[in-house]
C-alpha cells in the first residue's frame, strides 16, 4: 500500500510537471506561423488541464450549443486571457487574431458565430470578463443590418451555462419554451478553426477548389437568391437586440474600453443590386440608431459598406458579402489607423 501511494504520488507529480513544461512550448506553435497562415496549438486551461484532444483539432463536434459552445470551449483552452475579442457573424470569421497581434500588439480571439446578435456579444464578453476581470479587453464588433433583429436566442446562449448566466432567468425560461428541443447539428463537417477561433476553412474554400468554379457565376447566383430578403418591407422588431448592444458597449466602457464597431462591406455588384430594391433604408436605419446609441455609450463607428472606404478589392470576396482574409486584413489596418483609441 505504501509503495502504491508513492507511485501514485510520483505519477501525479510527473503529470503536473509535464503539463507545466509543455504548455508554453505547445502554445509557441500558435505564434510561429507567420507567412504560412494561422494554425493553432494545444493550450492548457487556467487549471493546467491539457485536454486529450484540443477542441480545435476535433473532426466532429455535435453539441446543442453548436458554434457558441465550440467557441466557449476554445476560450477555456487558451493559456491566458485575450486582450482583444472579435464579435460578428459569419462575415467576421476571417479576421485573424495573429494579424491583430502583429499590427496592434495584442493577443486576440475571434469570437464570431453564425448569425451573431448583440446577445451573443454580451454573453461572450460577460464570460471573458468573469474569467479575467482585471485584464483590459478591447472589442472589435463587425455588424450589418441583420445584426439588430429580435428573435429566438440561439440554443448555445440558452443551454450552455457559461453563456446563459449572462441573462435573466425568466428570459432563459421563455427562450427554452420557444426553442423546444433544438436539433443537434455537426459543426465540423467542412469547417476548421484555429485555437483562437479563426475560420481556417469551410464550404467556401472547398467550392473555390472545384475545376468548374466561377466567381462571377457564383456571385450572380448569390445576388439572385438574396435579393428578395434585401427588399425594404418596413421596420423590424429590434428592442431587445438594441438593448443588449448597448449593454455590451457599456460593459466595455465600464472597463475603460472604447469598442470599435465596423459596418461590414459588400461586393460592389451586390451593393448596387440591393440598393436598387430599397435596402439602403435598412442601412440608414442602422446608422441612425448607432448615432443615437453613441449618446448613451462610448464606441467608434466605421462605415465600411463601400470597399473604397478601406481600400478593399472586389476580387477578395467569397460571395456578395463574405470577405476573404485579404480584405479582412485591410479592414483591420484601416480600423487601427482611424480608431487607434480602440486598440491601446
Amino acid at each position: 500500500m505504501r509503495i502504491d501511494r508513492r507511485v501514485a504520488g510520483l505519477g501525479a507529480a510527473f503529470a503536473i510537471v509535464t503539463a507545466l513544461l509543455l504548455a508554453p512550448l505547445l502554445w509557441a506553435d500558435d505564434t510561429a506561423v507567420r507567412g504560412r497562415g494561422e494554425t493553432a496549438a494545444v493550450a492548457s486551461t487556467p487549471t493546467w488541464r491539457l485536454p486529450s484532444t484540443p477542441t480545435w483539432r476535433l473532426t466532429s463536434y455535435r453539441h446543442i450549443g453548436y458554434d457558441r459552445s465550440f467557441k466557449a470551449d476554445l476560450i477555456d483552452e487558451l493559456p491566458e486571457a485575450p486582450r482583444l475579442v472579435v464579435f460578428g457573424g459569419s462575415r467576421a470569421m476571417r479576421f485573424e487574431p495573429l494579424y491583430f497581434a502583429e499590427h496592434a500588439g495584442v493577443t486576440a480571439f475571434n469570437g464570431a458565430v453564425q448569425n451573431c446578435r448583440p446577445e451573443d456579444a454580451f454573453a461572450f464578453s460577460s464570460y471573458l470578463f468573469s474569467r479575467a476581470p482585471d485584464v483590459r479587453l478591447d472589442c472589435f464588433f463587425a455588424v450589418q443590418t441583420t445584426t439588430f433583429i429580435d428573435g429566438t436566442l440561439h440554443p448555445g446562449l440558452v443551454y450552455d451555462e457559461r453563456l446563459s448566466r449572462a441573462f435573466p432567468a425568466d428570459l432563459i425560461a421563455e427562450q427554452k419554451a420557444a426553442l423546444g428541443k433544438p436539433p443537434i447539428g455537426e459543426l465540423l463537417g467542412a469547417n476548421r478553426y484555429s485555437s483562437r477561433g479563426l475560420m481556417l476553412r469551410n464550404a467556401y474554400d472547398i467550392g473555390r477548389e472545384r475545376p468548374n468554379y466561377s466567381f462571377s457565376r457564383y456571385l450572380d447566383n448569390y445576388i439572385r437568391r438574396r435579393l428578395p430578403k434585401y427588399a425594404w418591407t418596413g421596420e423590424t422588431q429590434q428592442t431587445r437586440a438594441r438593448a443588449y448592444f448597448e449593454k455590451t458597449m457599456q460593459l466595455f466602457n465600464d472597463h475603460g474600453v472604447t469598442p470599435a464597431v465596423v459596418i461590414m462591406p459588400y461586393h460592389p455588384r451586390a451593393l448596387r443590386a440591393f440598393r436598387a430594391v430599397g435596402w439602403q433604408k435598412k442601412v440608414d436605419a442602422l446608422t441612425a440608431y448607432l448615432r443615437d446609441a453613441q449618446s448613451r455609450c462610448d464606441f467608434r463607428v466605421m462605415d465600411l459598406l463601400d470597399i473604397a472606404s478601406f481600400g478593399g478589392r472586389a476580387r477578395w470576396f467569397y460571395d456578395g458579402a463574405h470577405v476573404t482574409r485579404e480584405n479582412a486584413r485591410l479592414i483591420i489596418r484601416h480600423a487601427l489607423n482611424v480608431a487607434p483609441e480602440c486598440f491601446r
